[in-house]
């Protein structure tokens, strides 16, 4: 169970980070905010949670993977590139755009951190489409090099039967 190693430790600080984050956030937001200062304060938030769910990623590959296979694979650095992009998209500003006048900025404050949320589900929803077709071009890839050289081997091994076949009934 190699995948399983150092990640209950990382992810019970994650999840510490992540909700030390959110009440940073709160209080800050302690008295009524402006708008402009509760949009700063979920975008700075948006940032921190995204930067920790990067560096919780990053640290559970540097647990789990042999270090010969960390560095060398160009695959590997191309993987946590991909996750960083697509995880780092920000959200937040969208969704404050249209705005109720009744709406109360508590209101506002949910909707955002619900579409952060939206956003990081959404980022590792696409993380894992992305591995998924990756993983599944590299193995289709494999197989079709391995299918080949087993034919070639059939082919071969027949060959050889023959020559021996024919040898046999010279004999």
């Amino acid at each position: 169970m190699c995948f399983q190693r150092g990640a209950p430790r990382n992810l019970a600080s994650l999840k510490a980070k992540m909700h030390r984050v959110v009440d940073d956030f709160c209080d800050a937001m302690r008295n009524e905010p402006e708008e402009a200062q509760m949009q700063t304060g979920l975008a700075e938030m948006e940032e921190k949670c995204s930067n920790y769910i990067c560096e919780f990623i990053d640290d559970h590959i540097q647990e789990t993977l042999p270090e010969s296979l960390q560095e060398s694979s160009p695959l590997l650095q191309e993987a946590r590139q991909e996750i960083r992009r697509r995880i780092q998209r920000p959200s937040v500003s969208a969704c404050l755009e249209v705005q109720n006048p009744e709406e109360s900025i508590w209101a506002r404050a949910l909707r955002g951190f619900l579409s952060i949320l939206q956003g990081f589900l959404q980022g590792c929803q696409d993380v894992l489409t992305w591995l998924w077709q990756k993983a599944v071009a590299f193995l289709e890839a494999i197989c079709s090099v391995v299918k080949t050289v087993c034919g070639v081997l059939m082919d071969f091994c027949s060959a050889v039967g023959q020559l021996f076949c024919k040898t046999l009934n010279q004999v």
